[in-house]
Order: structure tokens, then C-alpha cells, then sequence
């Protein structure tokens, strides 16, 4: 069976590098919409930011005034007398880029693929891949705060090692949940809504697992843990009920009443060995994007 040929071969061929580029961002545009919603950074802030607030001082009032060079809505504040675009204080806002090349760097994130092959199928630098990265994160830290979970809610902890401490001139390798690990602070509840915290190093202490689980957890939800000592203060003062199992992995019982959280340790765990080395101050940033 023969291809039948492709009707525009010979009129893209026939473009210049000049309307070849054109066409292809307006193919981009256009996948862009159908996939988002949006083709461009302006059809996106339309719906989102009709009034934006002064990126300067928060005035919420502001009055539009003309368009940019670039040719985006431009708003003046009559309070500081700023002058900002729809994208004013927003993680699009200095960018040269437009949504569709956001659009494909933020699925490869969503592919945990690494920083150079997000830079090369975004067709950016190696150093604005990074600070996109970073500006994803700085839009995203405060989802996970919002989190709350209920119903049947499972809890556990996951170490890592401190690669900050691996690093450093005096490191000396310590057996078991040394204060070389951090901890994580891990839940998930029976609609795998997920939540993850950074709780210090070593084993956590009540006050420590408190002030990781507890604004995230609905009162009156089961907790199921494995009997850490930190958990009973957690049940307690979520006023919740819970569910406690001794920690045996060769208890079949055991790790079918611990799955759910189980399982998130472990995908987690493989989430994060796609980023060694990473930084502990970025840590949490990291654990915001996974959940």
C-alpha cells in the first residue's frame, strides 16, 4: 500500500528560514491550545489576571495604560506609579520565551527528565533551563501547604543521606539513622493525595512530627502507622484515631496494612535518585513538585 503524499511537502520546502520559523510557532501556538487551553502567554493571562495587582506594592486598583513594546496590556499604579504588564510579578514575567516552549519544558519536569535534555528540547541554554526550574518551584511551593488529608490516612518516614554533609572536609560515615540523614515526613490518604516534608535529621521527634503532619491531616481520619514513637503525639493532637502495626517486613500482614505509604516511599525514592547530589536547601522545593 502506497503513502499517499503529504499536500503542503512542497510548500513548507519552498519557505524561507523567515516564514519557516513563523509556521512553526504558529504550529506551536496551536498545539499549545489545544493541549492547555492557551497558545500564548497572553491568551493565558486573560482569564487568570483580568486586574493584576502592583508587582511593586500590591495596590489592587490599577489603571491600564497603553501596551508594552512587546505588546502585552500595560497597567500603571496610581499608587507607587509602577508601570507592569499582565505578567508582572508573575514566573513568566522578563521571559523571551513563549508558552509553548513553557508548556514542553514543563512536561519533560513532569518526566523528571534531566536538566540538559529539558534545555535541548526546549532549544534554550543549559543556565536559563536552571532558573526555569527554579521559577517552577517558586510557583508550586505553596500548593502542598493547602494539602489536607482524610479519611483512612497512612504515615511514614523516609531517610536520605545529607549530600551537604557528605561533602563537607570533617564527614565520618555513621551507621544507621544517624543524624546524617534527613527525614521525611510522608503521607498519603485513600485518595493518594500525598504529602512530603522535610523533618530534620535522624529519627523525628514528636514536636518534629507534629509540626511536619499535623496542619495536613483532617481531624477525625484514621491514622495508620508502624508504631514509631513520634506517631501517638500526631494522633493525639489531630484528634484522630489510628490504626498501629509493629514494623516487620517479613509479616505479610504488615505490609498490606502499610502499602499505600509503602509504595510512596518507594516512588519517592525513585523520583529523587534522578537528582543526586542535590542541594538540602532545595530539598523541599523538590518534595512540593512530587506531590
Amino acid at each position: 500500500m502506497v503513502a499517499a503524499s503529504n499536500p503542503y511537502a512542497s510548500m513548507v520546502s519552498a519557505f524561507d528560514a523567515h516564514e519557516f520559523d513563523a509556521l512553526a510557532s504558529a504550529i506551536a501556538d496551536r498545539r499549545c491550545r489545544e493541549a492547555v487551553g492557551a497558545g500564548t502567554l497572553d491568551e493565558a493571562a486573560a482569564p487568570w489576571r483580568p486586574h493584576p495587582p502592583c508587582p511593586a506594592c500590591g495596590f489592587p486598583d490599577c489603571a491600564k495604560d497603553g501596551r508594552t513594546p512587546a505588546g502585552r496590556p500595560r497597567w500603571r499604579c496610581p499608587s507607587c506609579g509602577s508601570t507592569f504588564s499582565s505578567l508582572g510579578g508573575t514566573v513568566f514575567e522578563y521571559g523571551k520565551k513563549e508558552l509553548p516552549t513553557w508548556e514542553r519544558f514543563v512536561t519533560c519536569m513532569c518526566y523528571n527528565a534531566p536538566l540538559d535534555l529539558r534545555a535541548e528540547m526546549c532549544g534554550i541554554a543549559h543556565t536559563t533551563a536552571f532558573e526555569w526550574r527554579h521559577r517552577v518551584f517558586a510557583a508550586v511551593d505553596g500548593c502542598q501547604d493547602r494539602l489536607v488529608l482524610h479519611g483512612r490516612v497512612w504515615i511514614d518516614e523516609l531517610y536520605l543521606t545529607d549530600s551537604d554533609i557528605v561533602r563537607s572536609a570533617d564527614y565520618s560515615p555513621k551507621r544507621g539513622l544517624s543524624k546524617n540523614k534527613v527525614c521525611v515526613a510522608e503521607a498519603i490518604d485513600t485518595f493518594k493525595n500525598a504529602v512530603a516534608v522535610v523533618c530534620g535529621h535522624g529519627k523525628p521527634s514528636s514536636k518534629r512530627m507534629k509540626d511536619a503532619l499535623l496542619s495536613h491531616i483532617a481531624p477525625c481520619s484514621v491514622i495508620v502507622h508502624d508504631k514509631e514513637r513520634s506517631h501517638p503525639a500526631l494522633v493525639a493532637a489531630a484528634k484522630c484515631s489510628d490504626e498501629a502495626y509493629k514494623a516487620d517486613v517479613s509479616n505479610p500482614g504488615y505490609l498490606m496494612a502499610m502499602k499505600p505509604v509503602n509504595s510512596m516511599c518507594s516512588w519517592l525514592r525513585r523520583y529523587l535518585f534522578r537528582f543526586p547530589g542535590i542541594k538540602m536547601t532545595n530539598l523541599q522545593s523538590y518534595l512540593n513538585w512530587f506531590s
